[in-house]
């Protein structure tokens, strides 16, 4: 449960692809006891550096912290925290759940109204993707659980600042 002043801050990390480059970032937050709720790493528009998408949760004294300590990492380029208003932030989501003659339908039906993609049935289950908010997800999830929902995959958030700088 989060703290008064506490909240989800989303990091944005330019790093260039260097083996164990992701490792020390962990490390970092793993030596300071900071929890990181979700990470996305992946290779930018350069194949020489890797984007790495933190999310965390704290207060603002915490959050610069944790900036400053990035920054002096080797093989990190740049460090950014996004504000949510001024980014595009969304999450994906593979969802299979328990598929009968009885609730195919429904299935189907509660999969049409977010939008979301129908990528496999089989007699006895259907995986759907979605891709939304962290709330749209929540709430999907929570749609298909009385269904018996076999796994879910479910990245972190990603995230894109609006603007021309990052």
């Amino acid at each position: 449960m989060k703290g008064s002043g506490e909240r989800e801050y989303i990091l944005s990390v330019l790093a260039r692809n260097n083996p164990g480059v992701l490792l020390r970032i962990a490390g970092l937050f793993s030596r300071r006891c900071y929890n990181i709720l979700s990470i996305v790493a992946s290779q930018t528009e350069n194949t020489e550096y890797s984007r790495i998408l933190i999310v965390v949760s704290g207060d603002d004294r915490i959050v610069n912290q944790v900036d400053k300590q990035l920054c002096k990492l080797v093989d990190i380029e740049e460090v950014n925290v996004l504000d949510r208003n001024k980014a595009v932030v969304r999450e994906h989501l593979l969802l299979k759940v328990e598929r009968t003659l009885q609730n195919s339908e429904k299935l189907v039906q509660i999969a049409g109204v977010f939008h979301a993609n129908i990528l496999s049935v089989t007699p006895d289950s259907m995986i759907v993707e979605l891709t939304g908010d962290a709330g749209t997800i929540n709430s999907f999830i929570e749609l298909y659980t009385p269904y018996h929902v076999l796994k879910i995959l479910r990245t972190g958030s990603m995230a894109m600042s609006i603007g021309k700088n990052f």
